[in-house]
């Protein structure tokens, strides 16, 4: 489940480079100085905080690709000096800009402007990048001009190309990526969209890097999109019957033409879909895309968005029929104003209601089991025309700031909501509960956690009780998790447990068996048949030597997933070692 964790720009104060590197819990991260940069080996706890001796090692690509590296700062004596290595992502077109200003200013930096606002905290000054706030002023030579969001992992500036298009630029900060599932990401939607030519998707102007060591800035420029995501505008009540004809028609126009090439997009719906100001839908967020081997097409690492993908992608295999649930999913959620997570029943599946618009198409479309669905996107667009030829209603919707629009845009590598308040967008993203885990997910860690909760109140219902226990497992406090599930009604508590979930797989995923296995273990307790849960935690429990517990979880996991991939296949090695 995506959640908006976009934090507000503005004037911040100084912290040192350790504190400033968080993980997406809120958990510091390795601190370079005692540690080189890797994308995911195990930090030495007996490097000393300093080296008087340069020490270079090379690193392997994190997406086993060809290898480029740049220097990484170590710690000597004397202060950071770049002597080991990182890896830069093959797609990255180096682009050498010297070091961050400071000192005199330089008439050559921003065109001879001497006294340029910074884009982020409007502090005057020559620099590339803000001293103060951090924010880019030129990178690679596209000229900023507006901080449209801001995330953990990085930014999304609009900006001046050097042939004067105007761009939506996306910045990923190498110091506060996590791991490298998201450099894959973001190499891949660059590698993805440089091979797609459509009106209906944005097209790729340039891919670079700036920087060495922890100052590394990965960069991807795209057409700058003008709208608002398809959320904001079901936000403001559901669908009539020709509007969804019309979304219908337009992004099944658009997986027909990505299908036909093999490309999957894994992440259909409404936060990716932008409408332009005459009605044209936009599908964007090409960061979760994979290209079909054969018929099907398998990952060990889970993508999507909980609700909005079928059960199959909850086990890394997805085809063509994939995005088409997905599509179906969105469409139900246009039509009734309700997200398809509050709709899933315990096994998963999605009932459409009576009396909804295009009932039988949608139904189709979210069918569970994938022979059941409609075969291509072709054929869903012939059954959409077969009952009449509806009249084709454009989506003309009042035009957000260009902030929502370019935020949405990016919404699986930055999702939230725009970065400055003077470009708010009319309508806040997500619902309340959404909002305050936007504004906790910082502080849910061990220190923090207990003063944030006990100062800001979690949003009232279930979703809101649900997020609130998320915080809290999130910073390892299982009891207080347990505790605030337990005050859910009972009809609703499976509900909440799935938001803790949702919040909490991208740690299993990540392997980080301690911190994952207690977490999954409290969601089985209100969710028993979570298969999602039973894996993770009997995969985590097997890896920390709980063999009881494991053989349940695994056993029961068989017993309910019966689809034929790498997670059926893993469990059932894990338990062979544990007869």
């Amino acid at each position: 489940m995506q959640v908006n964790d976009v934090q507000a720009i503005g004037p911040q104060p100084r912290e040192s480079r350790v504190d400033a590197l968080r993980d997406a819990t809120g958990r510091p991260v390795r601190d370079p100085r005692n540690a080189v940069a890797d994308f995911g080996g195990e930090d030495d706890a007996r490097a000393p905080a300093r080296q008087t001796a340069p020490e270079r090692v090379l690193l392997r690509s994190p997406t086993h690709r060809s290898r480029r590296t740049a220097s990484f700062p170590r710690a000597t004596s004397g202060g950071f000096t770049s002597v080991s290595a990182c890896t830069i992502p093959p797609f990255a077109r180096r682009v050498r800009t010297g070091k961050i200003q400071s000192g005199p200013r330089s008439s050559t930096i921003l065109g001879g402007n001497l006294d340029a606002a910074c884009p982020g905290c409007s502090r005057r000054g020559d620099e590339r990048r803000c001293a103060f706030c951090g924010v880019a002023r030129n990178a690679g030579g596209y000229l900023v001009d507006v901080v449209l969001a801001q995330g953990p992992h990085g930014r999304v500036y609009r900006a001046q190309a050097p042939d004067g298009e105007i761009v939506a630029l996306k910045e990923l900060q190498f110091a506060q990526v996590p791991g490298a599932v998201q450099i894959d990401a973001f190499e891949r939607e660059a590698a993805t969209l440089k091979t797609l030519h459509h009106p209906r998707i944005p097209r790729f102007v340039a891919s670079f890097a700036e920087g060495e060591g922890v100052q590394l800035r990965l960069y991807l420029a795209a057409e700058f999109i003008e709208g608002e995501p398809l959320s904001a505008r079901i936000g403001r009540g559901p669908f009539s019957a020709a509007e969804l004809s019309d979304v219908a028609r337009q992004v099944l126009g658009v997986l027909a033409y990505l299908h036909k090439l093999g490309v999957l997009h894994r992440d259909i719906k409404p936060d990716n879909l932008i409408v332009r100001p005459g009605g044209e839908i936009v599908l964007v967020d090409f960061g979760s895309a994979r290209r079909l081997s054969g018929s099907r097409t398998y990952g060990s690492t889970l993508v999507g968005t909980f609700g909005y993908m079928p059960t199959e992608q909850l086990g890394g295999t997805v085809d063509a029929t994939s995005d088409l649930y997905a599509l179906g999913a969105t469409l139900l959620h246009a039509a009734t104003g309700k997200a398809p997570s509050e709709m899933l029943s315990s096994d998963f599946s999605l009932a459409v209601p009576g009396g909804v618009p295009l009932r039988d198409l949608i139904a189709w479309l979210v069918q569970p089991r994938r022979e059941r669905r409609p075969r291509s996107a072709e054929a869903a667009l012939q059954a959409l025309d077969q009952p009449a030829r509806r009249p084709v209603v454009r989506l003309r919707f009042a035009v957000a700031a260009a902030a929502a629009l370019t935020a949405a845009v990016l919404s699986a590598w930055l999702p939230g909501v725009p970065a400055s308040a003077a470009v708010r967008p009319e309508m806040p993203r997500g619902t309340p509960a959404q909002r305050w885990f936007a504004r906790a997910k910082p502080f849910c860690n061990p220190v923090e956690v207990t003063q944030f909760v006990a100062r800001n109140a979690a949003a009232p219902g279930w979703d809101g009780t649900g997020y609130a226990a998320g915080c809290w497992a999130l910073a390892g406090k299982i009891e207080e998790a347990r505790s605030m599930l337990a005050r859910v009604q009972e009809r609703d508590r499976w509900r909440a447990a799935g938001i803790v979930f949702d919040l909490a797989h991208p740690v299993a995923d990540a392997g980080d068996d301690v911190a994952a296995a207690p977490i999954m273990n409290l969601v089985l307790e209100s969710w028993p048949n979570h298969y999602q849960a039973l894996y993770h935690a009997g995969m985590s429990d097997f890896a920390l030597g709980n063999r009881v517990r494991a053989r349940t979880h695994l056993t029961e996991f068989l017993r309910l997933y019966t689809q034929d991939d790498g997670f059926r296949r893993n469990a059932m090695r894990a338990l062979a070692k544990l007869q």
